[in-house]
């Protein structure tokens, strides 16, 4: 999928030091259980990797399990 097409309700939405990154993959938890990471796009459609800290891991919903709007990494692949 292309940015374009990615939109609130296919994807996690994220802006980092005022770059919007758009997730093409619903966010897997680690082996570890304490990360959640997904392969992202910015508008240029270059692709990311993010990873997002589990802060909740007693959490019933993954909605609650990250701080989804704070990445704690951010890279191009």
């Amino acid at each position: 999928m292309t940015f374009d097409q990615l939109h609130a309700n296919n994807s996690t939405i994220v802006k980092v030091e005022g770059v919007e990154y758009r997730t093409i993959e619903k966010p897997t938890v680690s082996s570890s259980g304490d990360t959640y990471t997904a392969v992202a796009v910015d508008q240029e459609d270059n692709q990311y990797l993010i990873e997002w800290a589990v802060v909740d891991p007693e959490a019933i919903d993954e909605v609650d399990a990250c701080d989804w709007d704070e990445p704690i990494f951010v890279q191009k692949k």
